[in-house]
């Protein structure tokens, strides 16, 4: 019996951002379309610590470096909800954000709910992809990530990607009180959901609210919803057991 045949994504099934700090920018975000991974991972998984067959995964981030054309693979993570960056090329490195200052090496971060922040430095020298879940986002990951794009102030663009909304994302006292202990000003961040202890927290409010803390104003995205859209894109609280979309950023040398 023969296998039903393979579908993989074209460039065109993903979100390009309308962001362009700089000529030599360049971003993209997967989705799930195309068929390689069965459910529950359904679509284009790129997640290898979600329960997909390794060999899969790996077939994925092939194609994804065969669309994006450039002369180094993407650096994939193991992301951990920490603060630490590595630059590009440390492949399978234990962190949340890559940066790289060098053309054609894809940063990426892989998501399914968390907040993935895009920066660029606006004179083209340096990029960053950073995964901002709760965890990292209070803990300092997107000041860490400014830090080293722009030590001396450079000015600096962010997009933020798609990420579970505000209405969709219902929290307890202890992530409350994980940000309004140390910063008041976090509760801005926090809506109450009408029920005892619990509150709806809005990542890309709180992820902005510290970027202009660090000096970042040029801030655009975060209009996507990945509880709203599982067609599109991977949601761990809708779904459960699912696969992890990616967020890219790189330098194109030929922009030069």
């Amino acid at each position: 019996m023969m296998k039903d045949a393979v579908a993989l994504p074209a460039l065109g099934d993903w979100l390009i951002p309308d962001w362009q700090p700089h000529p030599s920018v360049r971003a993209c975000v997967t989705t799930r379309a195309g068929t390689l991974s069965p459910p529950p991972w359904r679509g284009f998984n790129l997640g290898a610590n979600c329960g997909d067959e390794p060999e899969r995964v790996e077939q994925a981030r092939r194609h994804v470096h065969r669309l994006l054309g450039t002369p180094h693979p993407p650096t994939w993570l193991r992301q951990v909800h920490g603060v630490a960056l590595v630059p590009a090329g440390h492949a399978d490195a234990e962190a949340d954000g890559v940066w790289t200052d060098k053309a054609g090496w894809p940063c990426a971060v892989l998501t399914a709910d968390c907040l993935p922040v895009l920066l660029a430095r606006c004179d083209g020298q340096a990029v960053a992809a950073v995964h901002a879940g709760w965890r990292g986002l209070q803990a300092g990951i997107i000041e860490r990530a400014v830090a080293q794009l722009a030590p001396d102030g450079e000015p600096l663009s962010a997009w933020l990607g798609p990420a579970i909304s505000q209405p969709c994302y219902q929290v307890g006292r202890d992530v409350y009180e994980a940000f309004v202990g140390s910063d008041p000003a976090a509760a801005a961040g926090f809506e109450p959901d009408g029920t005892p202890e619990h509150w709806h927290l809005s990542l890309t409010g709180l992820a902005g609210q510290r970027l202009e803390r660090a000096g970042v104003t040029d801030v655009s995205g975060g209009e996507q919803c990945t509880a709203s859209d599982p067609s599109r894109f991977y949601s761990y609280r809708y779904e459960g057991q699912t696969g992890r979309f990616a967020s890219l950023v790189w330098l194109d040398a030929s922009a030069d």
